[in-house]
């Protein structure tokens, strides 16, 4: 009874138009989230979570609204993201949205928004554009067994009244590092299966958070749990990353993801260098457009030459030709790209 009244305001706080189309929105969304969180060919996809903090002076509202709109255009231009994970107000994941929209038609084209906030206004996250909505399982309690995913009622109460208004649920999932390291094939994929046992359907993905064993460095490399490629292609599994961006150590964990079989990296906010909270929307958006860019070029991160006799030609010339192609085959990275990385960190050694 309390689902129904729950999905009954929901439903008629909704404009006319999106509630005779729910079912309708529902299914393309999850056609969208498929076809961008699944890799056909075998890649993982890859995801940025942008965390939009609340300004609080005057000039910074004001710049709010470009510095979305310019971050978002350069996660799906530059970045050529698979989809976006937003965090922050509703009115802030409406301007995200509303640039994505924009560019519908074009090439590249929108790509899906994921919104990770806490609001309980489903209403207004579907209205601001999203098609899923990010719900911490057993309210971000730490699963050692599939009997966990039933103890709190809670957050399969509000994933049912998510996908009732056409918003697809992601449960985020969050394991200890112990329990990773003794979960294999079996267990993951009881995970899906109890989850679509709770849904009434598989879920469109299923995030995965693996806490390290040391608190306090939420960034330090943990244990994975292996699965099969078939598990993927029945649901996108999608793994947390988390490692601080040098030294190619994000490189390193999306390795580490594929190779335990996982379908995709979600590029949490802790990747990037510096304070999690940015309001320098310009540095959010080419530190992603820097790091996926770079992930996914299909450039050699390293090159070399053969030694050839030149005494005919102008040394100074020939020279300069070789530098410029060191910079062409990006294994200086981008030079177009500034992000204010450390480099006495060892930055500039890679993502």
């Amino acid at each position: 009874m309390r689902n129904f009244i729950s999905s009954f305001v929901v439903l008629t706080s909704l404009p006319i138009v999106a509630a005779l189309s729910i079912q309708e929105r529902a299914k393309v969304s999850r056609s969208r989230l498929t076809e961008a969180l699944r890799s056909p060919s075998g890649k993982l996809t890859l995801s940025p979570e942008v965390v939009i903090p609340e300004p609080s002076d005057p000039t910074a509202i004001l710049l709010l609204s470009s510095g979305i709109a310019s971050t978002s255009e350069m996660i799906r231009v530059q970045a050529k993201a698979n989809a976006a994970w937003v965090e922050g107000s509703v009115t802030s994941l409406k301007m995200f949205c509303s640039e994505q929209e924009q560019s519908r038609g074009n090439f590249p084209g929108p790509i899906p928004v994921v919104y990770c906030g806490d609001s309980d206004d489903l209403a207004g996250v579907i209205n601001a554009g999203a098609d899923a909505l990010m719900i911490s399982a057993c309210g971000g309690e730490e699963v050692t067994s599939l009997d966990d995913l039933v103890l709190d009622a809670t957050w399969v109460e509000k994933s049912k009244a998510a996908l009732e208004c056409g918003l697809l649920p992601i449960p985020e999932v969050f394991i200890s590092d112990a329990t990773a390291q003794s979960w294999g094939e079996e267990e993951m994929e009881g995970m899906v299966s109890k989850i679509a046992e709770l849904y009434g359907e598989d879920p469109v993905s299923i995030l995965v958070t693996i806490n390290p064993e040391d608190e306090e460095n939420p960034t330090a490399q943990v244990s994975l749990p292996k699965m099969t490629k078939a598990l993927g292609k029945r649901t996108p599994i999608i793994g947390s990353i988390r490692a601080q961006a040098g030294e190619n150590r994000i490189g390193q964990e999306v390795a580490r993801l594929k190779e335990a079989g996982f379908t995709g990296a979600l590029l949490r906010s802790d990747c990037m260098p510096g304070l999690r909270m940015k309001l320098d929307l310009d540095f959010v958006g080419a530190f992603w457009s820097a790091c996926i860019g770079d992930l996914k070029s299909l450039k050699s991160k390293s090159f070399n030459f053969q030694s050839r006799n030149w005494m005919d030609k102008s040394a100074s010339l020939e020279w300069a030709k070789y530098q410029n192609s060191i910079l062409e085959s990006g294994a200086l990275g981008d030079p177009e790209t500034s992000v204010g990385l450390n480099t006495e960190g060892g930055d500039f050694k890679g993502f």
